[in-house]
């Protein structure tokens, strides 16, 4: 079996190119300071109410009793998560049949 060789030559060249101010402002800005267009928008909030650490062979050992400790006492506050971030934390409540979660804290907002 022969193998054949195959070159090619590319030329490459530089070229200047001039910088790019950025353009003035041209109208007004996208939500113009009114948030309320945005009200309508559904998010989806997590509540994390803590973290459990253990092996695959302790995760596989699980059954229907079994019980898993998780890393926060009983009465720490609970995180509200919007997309990974905390935005609040608060009490776990129970409301008619299902978990709330009073609001105590607002998180602040980061520069």
């Amino acid at each position: 079996m022969s193998s054949k060789h195959i070159s090619s030559s590319v030329v490459a060249e530089l070229v200047d190119l001039a910088e790019l101010a950025p353009p003035p402002p041209a109208g007004a800005a996208l939500l113009g300071g009114n948030l309320r267009l945005l009200d309508g928008v559904q998010v989806s909030l997590n509540v994390m109410v803590g973290e459990a650490h253990t092996t695959v062979g302790e995760l596989m050992a699980l059954q229907a009793s079994s019980l898993l400790k998780i890393d926060r006492k009983a009465d720490y506050p609970v995180d509200v998560m919007l997309n990974g971030s905390v935005v609040a934390r608060g009490q776990l409540v129970v409301v008619d049949d299902n978990f709330g979660v009073r609001i105590t804290e607002i998180a602040q907002a980061q520069a």
